[in-house]
Parts: C-alpha cells; sequence; structure tokens
C-alpha cells in the first residue's frame, strides 16, 4: 500500500513509531551539513543507496517518481533560495530511496531516536540545488511524498535524519504524517465501466478510425447517455429501408400485393424479406434486429436502474474537478465499483460531498447499498483504509455542487442535440432512399401493365382480370422457369432478367441466394409468361468491381436454364442490348440497372448503419452492467447442445461453427428458431437444403428465445464455442 508523506524538510526521513529505550554510538558533536547524504570519511560510503538525479522547472507543478516507486509531487515555487524567495530557475532534485531492510543494513540507516528504537516503514533522502546553492521547502507550498510500503501502521511519523561522520544515525524532530490525497491530472484517470475500453478497441474498425484513441472511447461512452429510443428508431429505420425499400420487384405475384382504390398499396412491391436475400454479401454478424435495442428499452420503462449514467461522468471530468478528491487515484478505484453498483446516487455522494475526508462518504455509500450486498462490504472496506481528502478542498466544494446540477442539465442537452441531429442527417439520407424507391415503384407499375395488357388484362378496382371469351386462343400462360446462374453465390451482386422478345417486354427474376433465380414469389414462383415464345435471359453479376454477364436464349417451354456469365463490361453491356434500343423505358435492363446500381450503394451505407447499431449495442451493455447481456453459452447448452455442436463436427444436426457466414441474412435466422416447419413451407431454398442434408429432421422450435437470445447463441457457436467473440 502506497503511502502520503507532508515535509517541511529536506532531511533523510523515514516514517518510524517509538519503541524501548536503547543506546546507539551516535555523535552528535560530528553531525554533517543536511545536504549531503554521508560524509568522505564514512565506512559505509561504498554500499550508501545510490541517489538519482532530476532536472526540473520551478515554474510548473512536477510529479517524479524513483526508481523504487516513491512519487515526488512538486508544487510551482516549492523551492526557495537562502533569502527565502521562490526559485523560478533549474532546480536539480536529488533522491536516494532506501525501502529494504537490505539497502538499510548496507547503509546503516539505523533506526533509533535518542536512543529509542523505531520501527521502518521507508526511508528516503532528499536534497535540492539550484546553480549549487542549497534549496530549502517553502513551508506554504510543502513537497508532497509518496513512498511505497507494504507495512503502513497507525501512529507512524516522520523524522529528520542526522548522520555523524562515521555513519550513525539519529532521528529527530518527529511530526504527525498529514496524509493528505494527491490530485493527478484528471485526464489521465479511467472513469469508465470496466471493459469497455477494450470492448471498443475489439469492435475497430469504426467510421472514419481505425484504432481506439482515448478520445473516441471517451466520446463513444458518452453517447450511450442519450435515450434509447434514438437508438431503437435508428436500427428500426435500417430494417425496414432493407425490407421495404431496397426489395422491390412487380406486385403481381408477389404474395404482399394489394390493391385499395384501384391502386397497388406501396407495400404490394416489397419482396417478402423471409424469403429474398439482399443481393449484397453482408458480413456475418453485422444485422440487428429491432428487438436487440427495444428489450433495453423495456428495462428502462420497467424503472430497472442498468448504469451510471455516462453524461455524469463527462461533467467530472471537466477541468472544474481539477485538485479536487475527484481527480485521485482512489477515487478513480472507487469509480470502478460505483459503475458496479448502477447507482448514481452514490456517485452524487462523492460529488456532493468533496468538502469531507474519502473514508466519510465511503460510509455513507455503504449505507445506501443492502447489507447483504457484497458491494455494501467494499464501501466498508474503502471506509477502514481512512483515506482523506485533498488540501484546502472545503475553499471550492459548495461552488461545485451548484456546478454539478448546472453542467449535468447542459452536457444531456448537447449529447441529445448531437445525437439528433446525427438522426436528421440519417433521416435525409433514407428519405433520398424513399424517392429514388417510389420512381422504381412508378417504373415497375408500368412494366408490368404494359406486359399484362399484351396478354389481354384488364386492371380493375380489386386488380387485373383476364377475360376469356372462350374462343380466341390465349397469348400466355401461368408458369415457373428456374435459372440457375453458375457460382452465383460467389458474386457480390447478380441480376438476372427475362427479355420476351414478342413483347418488348423484360421481366426481373427473384432469388434468394444469387444462385436460383425464379419468377414470381417464392412460394408460388410462376407467373403469366409468353405461351411458347422465344426470349433471352441476361444475366448481370459483379464481383469486386468487376463485370460479368451470360446471355442465353431459351422457349418458355423450358423449366430450367443455367448460365454462365463471363468478364464483361459497360462496353459489353451496352453492346448486348443493343438489339433491343427501341423497347419503352420501362423495359429496358440498362435503366433497371441504374436503379439497382443506387439500392446496391445504399445497402453498403446500411450495412455500415448495421454493423454500427450491433456495436453499440455491444457497448451499451459494457456500460450498463445491471443489464447484462445474454449469455450465449448458457442459453447454447440449456436450448441447443442436445442436438448441435458448437464445432464442425455433426451431432443429430451440423455443426454450428462459421454459421453466420452460411445462412442467409436478415431476420432469417430469428424465423428459423422460432418456426423451422413455417420457412420450410414458405418454399424457402435454404430452409430446404437444411433440411435434406440432415435426413429431413426438423429444427425444435423454440418460439420463447427472443432476437437478442438468438444472436448470443450464434455468435457464441459461430466462433467454435469461444464466448469472447463479441
Amino acid at each position: 500500500m502506497k503511502q502520503f508523506l507532508l515535509l517541511f524538510l529536506l532531511p533523510l526521513i523515514f516514517t518510524s513509531c517509538a519503541g524501548d529505550k536503547m543506546k546507539s554510538a551516535f555523535d552528535k558533536n560530528a553531525v554533517i551539513p543536511k545536504e549531503q547524504k554521508s560524509s568522505t570519511h564514512d565506512p559505509f560510503k561504498k554500499n550508501m543507496v545510490p541517489s538519482q538525479y532530476f532536472d526540473v522547472s520551478g515554474e510548473r507543478d512536477t510529479v517524479l517518481e524513483g526508481l523504487m516507486g516513491t512519487v515526488l509531487v512538486i508544487p510551482k515555487g516549492a523551492f526557495t533560495n537562502k533569502k527565502g524567495e521562490a526559485v523560478t530557475g533549474n532546480i536539480q532534485v536529488e533522491l536516494a530511496e532506501a525501502l529494504t531492510m537490505d539497502q538499510m543494513l548496507l547503509s546503516n540507516l539505523t533506526t533509533y531516536s535518542n536512543g529509542m528504537p523505531l520501527e521502518s516503514g521507508g526511508m528516503i533522502f532528499l536534497n535540492a540545488t539550484s546553480n549549487g546553492e542549497k534549496l530549502d521547502i517553502n513551508k506554504d507550498k510543502p513537497v508532497y511524498i509518496e513512498i511505497p510500503t507494504g507495512n503502513k501502521r497507525p501512529g507512524m511519523m516522520a523524522y529528520e535524519g542526522q548522520r555523524d561522520e562515521n555513519g550513525n544515525m539519529n532521528w529527530i524532530n518527529p511530526q504527525a504524517l498529514e496524509t493528505w490525497l494527491v490530485p493527478v491530472d484528471l485526464q489521465s484517470l479511467d472513469f469508465l465501466p470496466s471493459g469497455f475500453a477494450s470492448a471498443v478497441r475489439r469492435g475497430m474498425p469504426f467510421r472514419s478510425h481505425q484504432e481506439a484513441d482515448g478520445r473516441l472511447i471517451d466520446s463513444l461512452y458518452y453517447s450511450l447517455s442519450v435515450d434509447d429510443a434514438a437508438l431503437k428508431r435508428e436500427a428500426d429505420s435500417i430494417v425496414e429501408m432493407l425490407t421495404r425499400s431496397l426489395n422491390l420487384n412487380e406486385p403481381y405475384a408477389n404474395n404482399n400485393a394489394k390493391v385499395v382504390n384501384r391502386k397497388y398499396t406501396p407495400k404490394s412491391y416489397n419482396i417478402s424479406p423471409s424469403s429474398v436475400k439482399p443481393v449484397m454479401t453482408y458480413s456475418k454478424g453485422d444485422l440487428m434486429s429491432i428487438s436487440d435495442t427495444s428489450k433495453k428499452i423495456t428495462y428502462e420503462s420497467e424503472g430497472k436502474i442498468c448504469g451510471i449514467d455516462p453524461a455524469r461522468i463527462k461533467v467530472i471530468r471537466s477541468n472544474a474537478y481539477e485538485n479536487t478528491l475527484i481527480s485521485t487515484r482512489e477515487f478513480e478505484t472507487r469509480m470502478k465499483v460505483i459503475h458496479q453498483t448502477c447507482l448514481n446516487e452514490i456517485l452524487e455522494l462523492y460529488v456532493n460531498n468533496l468538502d469531507k475526508n474519502l473514508w466519510e462518504i465511503d460510509a455513507m455509500a455503504a449505507e445506501k447499498i443492502d447489507p447483504t450486498d457484497s458491494l455494501h462490504s467494499r464501501f466498508l472496506q474503502f471506509a477502514g483504509l481512512k483515506e482523506t481528502k485533498i488540501q484546502h478542498s472545503n475553499v471550492q466544494a459548495d461552488k461545485l455542487k451548484r456546478f454539478y446540477a448546472q453542467r449535468l442539465e447542459q452536457v444531456k442537452a448537447e449529447l441529445t442535440k448531437f445525437k439528433r441531429e446525427q438522426d436528421k442527417a440519417v433521416d435525409r439520407e433514407n428519405k433520398e432512399v424513399e424517392q429514388v424507391a417510389d420512381k422504381y415503384k412508378k417504373l415497375l407499375w408500368k412494366r408490368e401493365k404494359y406486359r399484362m395488357e399484351k396478354y389481354g388484362f384488364n386492371w380493375t378496382k380489386t386488380g387485373w382480370v383476364n377475360i376469356d371469351n372462350g374462343v380466341d386462343p390465349k397469348p400466355w400462360v401461368e408458369k415457373g422457369i428456374e435459372i440457375i446462374v453458375d457460382k452465383g453465390a460467389s458474386y457480390d451482386a447478380v441480376y438476372t432478367y427475362f427479355i420476351y422478345t414478342s413483347l418488348q417486354s423484360i421481366y426481373r427474376l427473384n432469388s434468394a441466394d444469387k444462385e436460383h433465380f425464379y419468377t414470381g414469389d417464392a412460394e408460388v414462383k410462376s407467373i403469366p409468361i409468353p405461351k411458347e415464345a422465344n426470349g433471352v435471359v441476361v444475366t448481370v453479376a459483379y464481383k469486386d468491381g468487376n463485370i460479368f454477364m451470360g446471355v442465353k436464349e431459351f422457349n418458355t417451354r423450358e423449366d430450367q436454364i443455367t448460365v454462365f456469365p463471363s468478364p464483361s463490361s459497360q462496353a459489353g453491356i451496352r453492346s448486348a442490348l443493343t438489339p433491343y434500343d427501341d423497347y419503352r423505358t420501362e423495359n429496358k435492363i440498362e435503366k433497371d440497372l441504374e436503379y439497382q446500381a443506387y439500392f446496391y450503394k445504399e445497402r453498403i451505407r446500411l450495412e455500415k448503419q448495421q454493423k454500427e447499431a450491433r456495436f453499440l449495442k455491444r457497448l451499451w451493455y459494457k456500460a450498463n452492467p445491471c443489464c447484462p447481456e445474454p449469455n450465449g453459452e448458457k442459453l447454447f447448452r440449456a436450448n441447443c447442445s442436445a442436438c448441435h455442436k458448437a464445432n464442425d463436427q455433426k451431432l443429430t444436426g451440423p455443426g454450428l461453427k462459421g454459421v453466420l457466414s452460411r445462412i442467409p441474412e436478415g431476420d432469417w435466422k430469428y424465423d428459423w428458431v422460432h418456426n423451422s416447419a413455417a420457412v420450410i413451407k414458405s418454399g424457402d431454398m435454404y430452409a430446404k437444403k437444411i433440411c435434406n442434408e440432415n435426413g429431413g429432421s426438423m429444427q425444435t422450435a423454440f418460439p420463447g428465445l427472443t432476437n437478442e437470445e438468438i444472436d448470443a447463441i450464434l455468435e457464441f457457436a459461430d466462433g467454435g464455442g469461444d464466448n469472447t467473440k463479441k
């Protein structure tokens, strides 16, 4: 334990307790000057503890640390010359440390005071000079000394050491230790919850930051003070944009299609998110469901306190709290325990009682905590240390009480304002997406209307109706055709179209895996198509910025067609589509690709937002230890281990290591765990594949697991059973 000493002189000193009277060989008539560590005739001179020298400026505060851990806190103006004037120039400080028994014995640093034995807690020699002149310590600005001793005892005192020419010691002028707390640079202290900074570092890179510095870590922590509803709304917006605005196609065969007032509803154009996988390849674990944040909103609405308000930490990190007990290592230690209580009122006990001894506030904190709680004992242990306060702390205590309340209100307002500005920027971007999506829906309507009218359908208040006169043969047939794109899953994005040359019309096919493309909805997989007509399949794929294209003629009698994309370019696409230049705008593949390129870019932006939302969710748990994150390992063992292993070995079901890189993105994982039978019944290709690969065995339904718990389970299993993977 470190002990604080307040010295008024510059001799060799140590802390001691008086004992039985004994005689020593000390010669009081041969005492050497105080500024000398030993005389030239001292028989112990060769074994004397060595001196360390430091050059400091008298014009600023300085903190020095010796090789053995002695800390000297030297305030500006601490040293004076023989005229009593504060020295402002260069000062040389000499320090020698004798903190172990062998050092004391070899240096003959015997522990007697006028023949009385003393129990040593450590000794140092301290001297200061400027331009060869011995300096004294300014009694109004004393040097604080912190000696690392594990032998701190009640009643220890500071003594002035005298040494005679023969190396004998005597200790005089005992003074009670004034154990003031020593302030340090406030910005050097860590007031964040345990594990928060390391969680930020593990989450790098984040936005424009490749590495996490102190400013970023603090900023992220403070941002979590804002109402969680803002984060929930942002996550809600991300999911909605992915499922509502970026996965669009003609409504006719979409199971979301609905006609109101002779028009398709906006949602009619949405491709079912459970059956269509976005064409963008996402990084594993980057998606976050709405329920991830809604659960913690529930915590707050139920009145459960989850952690210390980060805004309060931001307030006490301000310069106003320099040179108060807040700016001490002792309070830093307590702050880690305060976070465990999750009680803002415990923090405010320390903030609002800066004029009290630290041990008194510790006792007050203990009274606020249930005696059966282990944290009650922690604060009693703190109180037992009897640590005091910063000298002259009473002067500003009352002012800081008022400052705290006022500044807290300001900080909350600033953080909220900043968050709202961020939200507005996101809203503007999302509104632009909605506007582009609305334009695309109009194009899709024109495309569908053109083709359906060619088939002889009429638009009515309930939708499309075909009038069968029973005489003329129908030019169309309700049919499904599957297109297989060779190695389609390896591309970043894949788009496949039918060109019905007899109608001068196009149709973009849907896909759940970028490899198997189908007409219509995922469940029905059929639409009206020209009857026994020739056409062209066009596939355009992208990977790492490179373009690939496949073109193949077909007849609508066929049921399955395979396309083999090969390297191409923008010019290659233009050349291949030139024969169809006279088609109407809504039936031009190049026009459709322009929209898909825009939506692709937006998927990248939303992917980034989703990753950030997930990252912030993890940080929220670190900042709020009283609302712990679901334990993936425990949940896995309780619900999944009977059929699955958290590695690559098959049990009843497949091994789940790396599962997040295999399954479709979005809400698929939640739908599958909650009710796998319903997902299979929907016609989901990946669900059927999993079922077939496992002998037709069905995934047990777990409707009671929250999305958040499912995330925790899959992250644990995905890492091969590593619960530290976050």
